[in-house]
């Protein structure tokens, strides 16, 4: 689960760049998750339920626990968008490339 792969199937991009590339992408998760939070806190204010500390508390591990695949996924793309860029060439290189 959450596993990245090492090349791109069309433009053969390595995605790993050097070892442990990945571990930067924890700091942008953490980031995520406490939007994530502060979502399902204020989602839980909109709609109006009468939680105390403890359910209020409950709703975001909830939410958390189950975006977390998700969260995951989204840290690791935001972390190799600052390093990885775009390329318009290989782009239609590989837009013209058979395989597709």
């Amino acid at each position: 689960m959450n596993k990245v792969k090492d090349r791109c199937e069309k433009c053969n991009l390595n995605f790993h760049i050097e070892p442990s590339f990945y571990t930067g992408s924890m700091y942008i998760s953490y980031a995520v998750g406490v939007a994530v939070a502060v979502t399902a806190y204020v989602l839980s204010l909109i709609f109006n339920m009468q939680l105390g500390p403890t359910g209020i508390l409950g709703i975001i591990i909830i939410s958390l626990v189950v975006l977390m695949p998700y969260i995951g996924a989204v840290s690791k793309s935001i972390w190799a968008h600052f390093f990885l860029k775009y390329n318009p060439e290989i782009a239609k290189k590989v837009s013209n490339d058979s395989r597709t």
